[in-house]
């Protein structure tokens, strides 16, 4: 199969398909004719895998290495496990992260409820950010 052909073939694009022949994770023969990579069938399976992978959020160093252990003849299945692990327990983390930010911000919401507008003026723009205390700044921020 030629690119466009294994990416028609997959619903994946053809830009992906080359992207992931030249990070190393399709291997694909030369055509002596015209130069084209030329996919086999293992190639669909694998680019299958990679998708699948990618969708879980694995990077592609993580996936070169699964597929290393495919290539040996050892099941990739236990790093996948191992991986998918430490996707829940990174997401779990984001989640505590966001938790805390959204109860910072709704402390300050709540107490800005009632506080009047300002002015701006050449020492201020708004005095409801001029109240906010550094170390809230520090973990709501993303600057």
């Amino acid at each position: 199969m030629t690119v466009n052909e294994l990416a028609r073939t997959s619903g994946v694009s053809a830009a992906k398909v080359r992207y992931y022949a030249r990070a190393g994770l399709l291997p694909a023969a030369r055509d002596a004719g015209n130069g084209y990579r030329c996919f086999g069938r293992p190639a669909l399976v694998r680019l299958r895998f990679i998708v699948a992978a990618r969708a879980l959020g694995f990077t592609l160093r993580d996936i070169a290495r699964l597929l290393h252990e495919a290539d040996a003849g050892r099941s990739p299945c236990p790093g996948v496990r191992e991986l998918l692990d430490r996707r829940l327990a990174d997401i779990a983390a984001q989640r505590r992260a966001l938790a805390s930010k959204q109860a910072r911000l709704k402390a300050l919401r709540a107490r800005w409820q009632a506080a009047p507008d300002g002015q701006p003026d050449p020492q201020r723009l708004c005095p409801l950010l001029d109240s906010v205390p550094v170390d809230v700044l520090n973990g709501v921020g993303d600057a």
